[in-house]
């Protein structure tokens, strides 16, 4: 199977993953109160790795964001290097567009509140379903969809880069947007569905930095080759 279907498979399963909360609300309050109600089975607050994950996944996915402008350039500077241009160019936008704008477009289109924020578990704030403009949250810090839980699905896109390991950029993309996503929803950060929906915008926002920077690549080569075929026997491009 080629990488680009394998891809499009991956998005619409996270889509159906998603809507399943999406169309029964109650499952997003279900998950929340099994974490969130007094005297939970399992109560994440304080757990390392949590806090950990918590606190540190945005800074490191933004810091790696932000170096692949350095790095892309050196790249095009290198002879010995330049072919890797291509790919820190798909890396940085992809971030940038997928758990940067995206994902901050949503929420401030949502306005979303967290479960800490609801009534349900002592805040102020109504409960809404994903997908719907809800006029719950009036800062940047709202529910839908969940940065964190973006980060780490934004792994699963590296399968483009690396067809011959595809597989395991795939696993360990899941594996770490569950466990971040895990990690974000347990502390009542985020409900169940703005982890599961960071899956199909960072993988949509993925797709079509990848379909544009092809594209790019495409006409740059037609237009070399072009150019080489226009000149005169002996001749050489400048």
């Amino acid at each position: 199977m080629r990488s680009s279907v394998l891809y499009g498979v991956i998005l619409l399963l996270s889509i159906a993953a998603a809507l399943v909360p999406t169309l029964i609300p109650g499952i997003d309050l279900a998950v929340s109160t099994y974490f969130m109600q007094p005297n939970a089975p399992l109560q994440t607050k304080g757990w390392l790795w949590v806090e950990l994950i918590n606190e540190h996944i945005p800074t490191i996915f933004r810091t790696w964001a932000i170096l692949c402008l350095p790095a892309w350039w050196l790249a095009r500077k290198s002879i010995r290097y330049r072919q890797w241009a291509h790919p820190i160019a798909f890396v940085g936008l992809a971030l940038l567009l997928g758990p940067g704008l995206s994902v901050s477009a949503l929420k401030e289109v949502t306005q979303r509140a967290r479960p800490l924020h609801v009534t349900e578990f002592g805040g102020d704030k109504k409960f809404s379903p994903a997908l719907q403009i809800a006029n719950q949250c009036h800062d940047d810090n709202c529910s839908f969809v969940s940065g964190h839980t973006a980060d780490g699905f934004f792994l699963v896109s590296l399968m483009l880069l690396s067809p011959r390991r595809r597989a395991w950029w795939v696993v360990f993309g899941v594996f770490s947007g569950v466990l971040i996503g895990f990690a974000r929803v347990s502390v009542g950060a985020h409900w169940l569905s703005d982890a599961l929906w960071a899956f199909p915008v960072t993988l949509l926002a993925s797709g079509l930095v990848w379909w544009a920077l092809n594209r790019f690549k495409d006409r740059s080569t037609d237009r070399l080759q072009d150019s080489k075929g226009s000149l005169a026997p002996g001749q050489h491009p400048n």
